[in-house]
């Protein structure tokens, strides 16, 4: 196994050479504008397919964090076009009301319901406008877009409502991308307002996500937060994910949840580890276990390589040897394909690739992961 220097050096070197370049030049809308949902494997665009506005927050933010490390040329221009884009065809009146679900091509609403998982992604984007820029509109569309939020989707019983629907169950994934985008707001503006807003994410994370016999993250509820049984299913996926989260907020707070992050990371590698990858456990009897059925998709091994890093920067060898045969695995799987720069996002449970395509919005998942390694490469830590 190569050391982990040597495969941190290999993935940026092919996120930066490969990845970027050709994101660059071919997901973006040059006639219409906006992102493209996905690529085909030859690298071409796919049109006429609905875009989520998830997925469009998602590259603005993607293209900027690259550009604040001056990673790819083209990536910051990219990212304020996009910007412009989203707020001019996806955030009527200046997101007065946040954001809609769905756009076409060319730009018209398809979808205008309001969902809190799109909200959440609108603040990640904004967050890293405003870190990159010092955008006033960034600001405002944030701002505009939690005061929509508390007015029209606020809870007596904590959090936000699923959407402008109120469809049940109540879910921890758009809460956790929340916490995550606060964090993100506070470290950008360094306004006290955002973390107020991360610290009852986290006291909602404290009290009902994380299952404290289990040390697992329960992932559906009713409108007072009461878990749903009957639709519980077990993500490991989430479960890294928060390691990370917790991580950051910790920085912002100066907070300690690293005993309850290496439960969580030692309880997602006991459920979803499969030769050091990770799967979807759909079955709560399967909380002890992998469900060796389940087809792998590949942000939850992108997440497993960020919460190894972290557990690493905590003194775990262990988990940083992990880290190392996570990124050399890639190019084995999910990377290799005939066009390099671009990815196979699922494989079935016998290890056959699935994917038709080639979906945007995974390069968030890729970059976080990338930014952690670059990091952890230069102090040691991450973000």
């Amino acid at each position: 196994m190569k050391s982990l220097e040597q495969s941190t050096q290999r993935l940026l070197t092919w996120f930066c050479t490969d990845v970027l370049p050709l994101w660059i030049q071919n997901g973006y809308n040059d006639h219409d504008g906006g992102f493209y949902e996905a690529l085909n494997f030859d690298g071409s665009p796919i049109t006429n397919r609905p875009r989520r506005v998830r997925t469009q927050a998602r590259q603005i933010h993607s293209f900027t964090q690259a550009a604040l490390r001056n990673w790819g040329d083209g990536a910051e221009d990219l990212a304020a076009k996009g910007f412009s884009y989203f707020v001019d065809k996806a955030c009527p009146d200046m997101a007065k009301r946040g954001c809609v679900h769905l756009i076409a091509d060319d730009g018209t609403i398809i979808d205008d319901h309001r969902d809190l998982y799109d909200q959440a992604f609108l603040l990640l984007a904004c967050a890293s406008r405003y870190q990159a820029t010092k955008d006033a509109q960034a600001k405002k569309l944030a701002d505009n877009t939690i005061n929509f939020m508390d007015a029209e989707l606020g809870s007596a019983d904590g959090g936000w409502l699923e959407s402008c629907q109120f469809e049940l169950p109540r879910r921890q994934n758009p809460h956790m991308h929340l916490f995550e985008a606060f964090t993100a707001l506070f470290n950008a503006t360094h306004d006290e307002r955002y973390l107020e807003y991360a610290d009852k994410i986290h006291n909602l994370f404290r009290t009902r996500f994380y299952d404290n016999d289990h040390h697992v993250i329960r992932e559906f509820f009713d409108n007072e937060w009461r878990l749903v049984e009957a639709a519980e299913i077990i993500e490991p996926g989430h479960m890294l994910e928060w390691v990370s989260l917790l991580s950051a907020y910790d920085k912002c707070r100066d907070t300690n949840n690293t005993e309850l992050s290496t439960a969580l990371y030692e309880a997602a590698v006991g459920i979803g580890c499969d030769s050091n990858f990770f799967q979807f456990v759909d079955n709560k009897s399967k909380i002890n276990a992998p469900d060796e059925h389940s087809a792998k998709r590949l942000w939850p091994q992108t997440e497993f390589l960020r919460a190894s890093l972290i557990m690493g920067g905590n003194g775990d060898e262990k988990a940083e040897d992990r880290a190392a045969k996570i990124i050399d695995g890639f190019f084995d799987t999910y990377f290799d394909v005939g066009k390099t720069g671009l990815w196979n996002d699922e494989f079935d449970a016998a290890g056959k690739p699935i994917s038709k395509d080639v979906p945007a919005s995974i390069l968030y998942h890729i970059i976080e992961a990338v930014i952690a390694v670059d990091d952890y490469r230069t102090k040691g830590t991450t973000p």
